[in-house]
Parts: structure tokens; sequence; C-alpha cells
């Protein structure tokens, strides 16, 4: 299962043509996780049969199969009973207190605005797209006068493996509160109210103005069942599609079709909305976003966009290429030295963002005899990332013949990210054509811009809104998505525009500088005034 998901099938399928045994549990498990749920035993537990049928998204089915059993009592059914009635329309996390304002919300008028956010996970302990986006726009917010504390879902960080975490976290002088209560609850209903109390402790100390959620609805919940016990107004900010992300993690297509036709799939789609209409305002990251999020139901003047933006400490301190693989230790041992011209990311590596048609497309260019001789001498492969995907791109490598050509040096340090990025001669982001891609922009393109390195992205809409001033002067390239050909034919291009001044020197666009962080939360000011005062609508909106 470390990726190699078509190794493991092989060895159900063996398992299944062995003479009939008892049905083994673990290997219920890896069929669901395999998204092969023909594999699962016909004699396989109750248990293992709601499971699959969770995976699906047939929550319903789930919970009747486990009544069936007389298995309606365990702690599994009550979890999945939990997360059935979560999704519910209607449903709001009750309070165990309901608590006055005593002067919550209010400040004088020379005084900072304060802020608490619910999220999911943070730094130090989860590095992605997620926690850097927050914790650029907590210090950016401090910067701007707006002070801020984060509070992070029950029982994170030790349910991600830090077992000794501590209550608190400072990062760059950005507060990260845990929810960490001596037992983990068994069911998510549960979680959640603890992590509501643990929120309206916050709110008696921190006195905050405002309740600011971002993504998923869990998050949401909280923060509804603070305002209503505290009156505070409550703001969503909506990055990412839930259901879309959660339809993308399937493995087959037939596990993704019958994901996106689920029950579960629907109920996601429909509280997501009924949380977005029910926020005091609505925070997103892109016009495919505002636009889904409108289908919804919600008010587009509720809405303001926030693009990911760009740490101004990317627009300074620029090395060459050379000396950046230097810095990471890319040398000519590994054929990455000055010489070398090097495509690809620092990135999750994961099955939508695409990275093995990147692949497929520097393994043609190498077999193709038309591919200029200086090309194809010094063309070379670098992922800096770590994901599921990481062994399947190893052994895709090898089976392509260019596994001297493929550099995947795992995560790197957050410090160090950008100088990987400086290594690169393309970045290249070939996003694969699934719903998540299509709505969701990712942070990689516009940090590449600002730190000046040719791009290479998948025509997708949420990628388009991020280059449209950079086509024009050849820093970017739009290709069809999983089109190993058009994205070899981009690199091509790429390296005939290149040229003996270093890229270090060519002029960030104005379109990224307008990107920068500073500039970006002025929005979130705007927005905490507008469901704090009442203040008219029309200069919130982003759109």
């Amino acid at each position: 299962m470390a990726g190699r998901d078509a190794a493991a099938v092989r060895t159900l399928e063996c398992l299944n043509t062995e003479p009939r045994r008892r049905s083994s549990r673990v290997a219920g498990e890896v069929a669901i996780l395999l998204d092969r749920l023909d594999l699962i035993p016909a004699d396989a537990s109750a248990t293992t049969r709601a499971r699959a049928s969770w995976s699906r998204g047939d929550l319903g089915e789930a919970v009747r199969i486990l009544d069936e059993a007389d298995a309606g009592r365990t702690r599994y059914s009550q979890r999945l009973r939990s997360e059935l009635q979560l999704l519910q329309p209607g449903f709001r996390l009750p309070t165990s207190s309901q608590r006055q304002l005593h002067g919550h919300g209010s400040r004088s008028a020379d005084g900072p605005v304060r802020v608490l956010h619910l999220l999911t996970n943070s730094l130090p302990h989860t590095q992605s797209g997620y926690s850097l986006r927050s914790h650029r726009i907590l210090t950016a917010l401090r910067d701007q006068g707006v002070e801020s504390v984060a509070l992070t879902r029950t029982g994170y960080p030790v349910m991600v493996g830090v077992p000794t975490a501590r209550d608190e976290d400072v990062v760059d002088g950005i507060r990260y509160v845990r929810t960490l209560p001596s037992r983990l609850p068994q069911t998510q209903q549960e979680r959640l109210h603890v992590e509501v109390e643990r929120a309206l402790e916050l709110v008696e100390e921190f006195r905050p103005q405002v309740i600011h959620a971002t993504t998923n609805y869990l998050n949401a919940l909280v923060a509804q069942a603070v305002s209503d016990a505290t009156g505070i107004p409550w703001v969503f900010e909506v990055r990412g599609l839930m259901e879309k992300t959660w339809v993308a993690s399937h493995a087959s297509d037939e596990g993704r079709e019958a994901a996106t036709a689920s029950e579960k799939h629907r109920l996601i789609v429909a509280k997501e909305g009924e949380q977005a209409r029910d926020a005091g305002a609505v925070v997103t990251l892109s016009t495919t976003m505002a636009d889904e999020l409108v289908s919804r139901g919600v008010d587009r003047d509720m809405i303001t966009l926030v693009p990911n933006g760009v740490d101004e400490s990317l627009f300074e301190d620029h090395v060459s290429t050379s000396r950046a693989r230097e810095m990471v230790g890319l040398d000519d041992d590994t054929g990455c030295g000055a010489d070398a011209f090097l495509v690809g990311a620092v990135s999750a590596l994961v099955d939508y963002e695409g990275f093995d048609v990147l692949l497929r497309a520097v393994a043609h260019l190498l077999q193709d005899p038309r591919t200029p001789d200086g090309l194809r001498r010094r063309l070379h492969v670098v992922l800096a990332g770590d994901g599921v995907s990481r062994p399947v791109l190893a052994d895709l490598a090898g089976e392509l013949g260019i596994g001297d050509r493929v550099h995947l040096p795992g995560r790197v340090r957050r410090d160090q990210a950008r100088r990987w990025v400086e290594a690169l001669d393309v970045v290249v982001v070939p996003r694969k054509d699934v719903a998540v891609t299509r709505s969701v922009t990712p942070q990689k393109p516009i940090e590449a811009l600002a730190l000046r390195r040719p791009l290479i992205v998948s025509d997708l809409p949420a990628l388009r809104e991020v280059i449209p001033e950079t086509e024009s002067d050849g820093i970017a390239q739009c290709v069809p998505a999983e089109d190993p050909r058009a994205l070899a034919a981009a690199i091509v291009a790429s390296s005939e525009r290149a040229t003996s001044t270093d890229p270090c020197e060519v002029s960030a666009s104005s379109m990224v500088q307008r990107r920068s962080w500073p500039g970006q939360v002025g929005r979130y000011a705007v927005v905490y005034s507008r469901v704090t005062s009442g203040a008219e609508e029309g200069d919130t909106h982003g759109i």
C-alpha cells in the first residue's frame, strides 16, 4: 500500500484464488483503500461491508448494513451515525452553555481587531498549501494591526503522529492553540463539542470580534456554534470543495463515478452551501470557486475573492540557478549541475497533480530523434516533495527507462523550498483534468512566477486565473491537460526561449507584485469591518 496499487491488487487477486478460508479483515481493508470493492470476499464481515459502502459515499446503506447485522450499537456504528447526522440539512451544533457577550466583539476606536481562526491543521506539524496559506495570512494580518489566535481541530496534531504535542505552538509570533482532551472522543460530533468548548474558553480569554472558519464544513459548524453562543459574527473561508477532493482520492474511474453520484457527495455540497449562506461573509480563492458557491445559493454580493498570494520575501534575495543547485545539493554527480536543464516542481506528490504526465513527456523527448541534442543531453526532472504517488513515480521512471533522469529528494524544509524552485529552469504544474483541479487554484504557480521561473501549467480554469498577464511575454505556457506530447513541446519551447541571461534578471510581472500578501490581506480587514459594523457591502467585494 506504499503507493504501489497494482502490486497490492495482484496480491489480493492471488489470495482470492486460493482455497476458501476465513475472510481476512486486513484484505478487506486493503481492497477498500484500493477502491476495488470487487475484491472483497462475499463472506466479509458486516463491518467490512459497511466500510466499503461508506467509502463509496453510500452513508445510509453503511448504517443499514450494521443495523441488520445487530452491530448498530458498536463504536463504529456510532461514529458513522454521528458523521451522517452532521451532514443533515439544518443541523447545528448545540452548546452546553449560553454565554453572554460581556464586551466580546467590542473594541475602542483605536484598538486592534481581534480574530479567532478555526483551522484543520497548521505549522509546524503540517506543511501544506493549506497550512502555509494560513500562516502567511496570519502574519500579514498581524503586520497590519489585526491580532489573531488560531485553534486547530480536536486531537490534532496527536492524531497525525505527534504524541508529544504541546497545548500551544508559536511560529513566527503566531499563536496556534490545540484542542487536546485527555481522551479523544469516539464520535465526530463529540469531538466538535470539545472544540466548541475550547473555542469558548478562548473567547473569554482573547475576546475576539470575529470568528474566522476555514474549510471545511466541520470548522464552519464550530464557528456557527460559537457564534450562536456568543453573538460574535463569523466568516467562512472556502479554500477547497471537499466533495471534489474526496472524489479525486478514489483510485479508479468507476470509484470516482460512483462517488460523484453518491449520497455523501450530495450531502457535503448541500451542507457547505448551507454553512456559506449562514455565515456573515464568505471568502474564496478564485472566480471558478465563487461561481460554484453562487450555484449553491450563496449571494454573490456576500463573496470576497482573496486569491493565493506571495510572501514578499520571494521578491528579494534571489540567487542564480547554479547557486540554488549548490545550496540544495544538486551537482554534477547527480546530473543536475549548472549545465543541466531541470524541469519539475516542489509539490505534494499525489495522482491529480499529474507528474506521471511529466515523466511521460520527458521520456518522449529523450527518445524522439527530433529533440535538440543539447536538450536531450541536459534534461532532468526534479520533484521535491512527498506523497502517496512518490513510489509510483519512481517505478514509472524505471519502466520508462529514465530513472537516471528523475530525482525525488522527498520532503524539503520550509526554509529551503524556494531554493528548490530557483534550482529549476522551468516549473511544471501538469494537473489532471478532474473536478477538484478545475476549481481550486494551487499556490505553486504564483510563487514560481514571483521567483521568476518560467512556468508550464495545464489548461484548466483555476490555473488560467493565475497566469492571464504572463502568457504574452512567454513566461508562462498553458498546455492541454494529460497530453504528454503537448507538454513535451512546451518544454522544448521553454528551452529554446532560454538565453544566456539568468532568469533571475527578468522582472516579475506587475500581476505577481500585486499578489503580495500584505496587499491581499487588506481585503480581510474590510470583510471583518463589514461583519462587525454592518458597513455597506459594495466596498468589500473582490468579484
